[in-house]
């Protein structure tokens, strides 16, 4: 059993909405799970529940250490003092159970408060640290449990010390970006880490911070290390619980209606996942099993894919999430693909298949738009570095990346293809083709112009063309720098090409040629303006532009 405390200095952070949503996260995976209401002074866990209510004569953790200290012995049964919390799962009744501070409602219960006597618990006559070390191994026995949940009181206080410094194998420490809030949740920090308690007991216990009820960052990388800074701890063991506007209003389990609040709980999920639990259930291996056979099936894809979808509305699991990324892979529907990649790799920031399946999918989409271009890169280029691209894909890649004017990086990607003689001829034209241009925008000219050659003409844009036009007029093969020009003329109007293939036709006595080429783009294009009929007559080509004005 893994014993695992929220707590946080002050209250209004969440603290004890988180230890409920991270409690029924752990039962509907179909893990037994236990909460403690250890805020004896301020209880109420079993309110964030819908249609909990604790009977007029409930006992609770207070009336077992009450029992103790008045008694010196333990009561029978923990079961005495708990209660199961009515949560639906696909098998039933979710496997949760409660253990309230006890029935806080009525007189008697401050009455009882009043007798605890802390000192005397923990005195040597009591041994208060053997006592709850047994109430925590009873609960593992009678519960069979798999995760004991504790929502700690706030403040600093011997009810916190133990919450957190002897019971737990973990702490969740909720806090404000207030000064006072960061300062005092390091030191507890330390406290914690420090704790002579914790060693003696022969515990190394781990401590996650999460940042809760701030406005979400439009920069969460540089946010996050200024927290980090903030509360003198590693990123990996920082989370975020972002402001969600329906809690203002009403709080509510988001993890029980996962599906209805999905940002708040990718929030959730993130932080539980972090805590680095087993939580790939038999329950949920099983569900995907299941999906998997029924695949064999074609006539139920669509119930199939109804399954699916309810499973990870019930189940906001990483591995939920790959069934369904690999699912739509299958049924090829590339927004869904993304949807549920982004998803895993949201809790699992590295999963190469994640990586490699939305790389699939990004790359052999032709009409991204910048936003999703960006997005992509940041997913394409873990899997280029790893060497995975096929150079296909690698061309591709670098087509967006020259899209997003990242010319250095694309023409790093492409230029080990250009002289790859194990590539078909077509594939090293691509590669060929951007390297042109990217290097051209660089100002790398020379490596456009090693290339340009290679290019069919009609794949040529107006720059590149100039390039091939001036290079090949500087090995003086004036027939091939006019055959190009006109190639390019006859689909569209370019003043400099114009002008380069005008002297051209004059040296070579070719101007005829130039002239059905323009008459094609006069045709095709419908030219009207003065600007074009002018130019032409400024290439010395004024009878041309005379009979076209005429004609249009």
């Amino acid at each position: 059993m893994k014993t695992i405390t929220f707590y946080s200095y002050k209250g209004g952070v969440g603290r004890t909405l988180a230890a409920a949503n991270f409690a029924v996260y752990l039962a509907k995976l179909n893990l037994k799970t236990v909460m403690i209401d250890f805020d004896l002074e301020a209880p109420g866990i079993d309110a964030k529940f819908a249609g909990l209510e604790l009977a007029a004569n409930q006992k609770g953790l207070l009336d077992y250490i009450l029992d103790y200290q008045q008694q010196n012995s333990n009561p029978a049964t923990i079961e005495e003092i708990s209660l199961q919390v009515p949560i639906e799962s696909p098998k039933g009744i979710a496997p949760l159970w409660l253990i309230p501070a006890g029935q806080y409602l009525s007189e008697e219960y401050y009455k009882k408060l009043n007798q605890l006597d802390w000192n005397l618990i923990f005195s040597e006559k009591l041994d208060g640290i053997a006592f709850f070390q047994q109430f925590i191994a009873r609960i593992k026995k009678e519960f069979k449990a798999d995760f004991l949940i504790i929502d700690s009181r706030t403040g600093i206080t011997e009810i916190a010390g133990l919450c957190t410094q002897q019971l737990p194998d973990e702490v969740v420490m909720l806090s404000s970006l207030s000064s006072e809030s960061i300062k005092v949740s390091k030191h507890i920090k330390q406290l914690i880490q420090q704790s002579a308690l914790a060693k003696a007991l022969k515990k190394s216990i781990d401590v996650k911070v999460v940042v809760s009820r701030v406005p979400k960052p439009e920069d969460l990388d540089s946010f996050k290390q200024r927290c980090c800074q903030l509360f003198e701890i590693n990123e990996t063991k920082l989370f975020f619980l972002f402001s969600y506007p329906s809690l203002e209003m009403e709080e509510f389990l988001a993890i029980a209606i996962p599906d209805s609040h999905k940002e708040l709980v990718t929030n959730y999920v993130k932080l539980f996942y972090g805590l680095n639990l087993e939580l790939s259930s038999e329950n949920i291996k099983l569900e995907i099993e299941q999906i998997g056979t029924q695949l064999l099936s074609v006539s139920s894809l669509e119930k199939l894919e109804n399954n699916v979808l309810e499973l990870v509305a019930l189940y906001p699991h990483p591995e939920v999430y790959r069934a369904a990324m690999r699912f739509f892979r299958l049924r090829q529907r590339p927004q869904e693909i993304r949807n549920f990649g982004w998803e895993l790799l949201n809790l699992l920031p590295t999963d190469e298949e994640a990586q490699q399946i939305l790389t699939e999918s990004y790359l052999a989409e032709r009409k991204l738009d910048k936003r999703d271009k960006k997005r992509a890169v940041r997913i394409i280029d873990p899997v280029w570095l790893r060497g995975e691209l096929k150079p296909e894909q690698s061309i591709r890649y670098a087509d967006i990346l020259d899209d997003l004017e990242q010319y250095a990086k694309s023409l790093d990607i492409v230029l080990p293809l250009c002289d790859d003689e194990n590539l078909d001829n077509n594939t090293q034209i691509q590669a060929k083709l951007i390297a042109s241009q990217t290097a051209l925008k660089l100002g790398q000219s020379e490596i456009a112009a090693k290339y340009i050659l290679d290019i069919p003409p009609k794949q040529l844009g107006g720059s590149l063309i100039i390039l091939a036009i001036e290079t090949l007029r500087d090995s003086e093969d004036f027939d091939g720098a006019f055959e190009y020009a006109k190639q390019f003329i006859r689909r569209e109007y370019n003043p400099t090409v114009i002008e380069q293939a005008a002297r051209l036709a004059y040296q070579l006595d070719r101007v005829k040629e130039l002239e059905d080429a323009i008459r094609s783009l006069a045709k095709l294009r419908m030219l009207k303006q003065e600007s074009f009929y002018q130019h032409l007559k400024d290439c010395g080509l004024s009878e041309l532009a005379r009979v076209l004005q005429r004609a249009s």
